[in-house]
């Protein structure tokens, strides 16, 4: 299921959301004044993941999940945090639910954070001790994986 890259999911729960409020919202957990709140969040996780993408082309290194990376990057957010793509993406799904406003949304950032915690972070773990060694030792010692 290599095809199923953090993206691809985060789009995928993202209207799964939406239909999720549309069609069975349940309650409304989010006060209205408080849903524009949820677009700030929505702007910081989606900033994160660009800021990291960024520095990952500027370094050339590899962003996808399942390829083998280049470079191990530590320092920028990466100092606070050895998975700010995915805190970026989980951000940004807690953001949409808070917009929304109502309860099922909330599965998004939930099945997100278990999906990344379960699965991508401990593929990208492997491979960063297999081409890294040492160095990702350190690095994991050191800072913690989301935060």
């Amino acid at each position: 299921m290599t095809w199923l890259i953090p993206p691809r999911l985060l789009v995928a729960l993202s209207l799964l959301m939406i239909l999720l409020h549309w069609l069975v919202p349940l309650a409304t957990v989010v006060p209205p004044h408080w849903n524009l709140t949820g677009v700030l969040l929505m702007a910081g996780g989606f900033g994160m993941g660009l800021a990291i993408a960024r520095r990952f082309r500027k370094v050339a290194t590899e962003i996808n999940t399942f390829k083998t990376p280049r470079k191990l990057v530590t320092d920028g957010l990466f100092g606070v945090t050895r998975n700010p793509i995915y805190l970026g993406m989980t951000i940004f799904l807690i953001g949409l639910a808070v917009f929304l406003g109502t309860a099922s949304p909330w599965a998004g950032p939930v099945v997100f954070f278990l999906v990344a915690n379960g699965w991508y972070i401990p593929v990208e773990e492997r491979n960063a001790a297999k081409h890294f060694g040492e160095d990702y030792a350190a690095y994991r010692a050191r800072v913690r994986r989301w935060l």
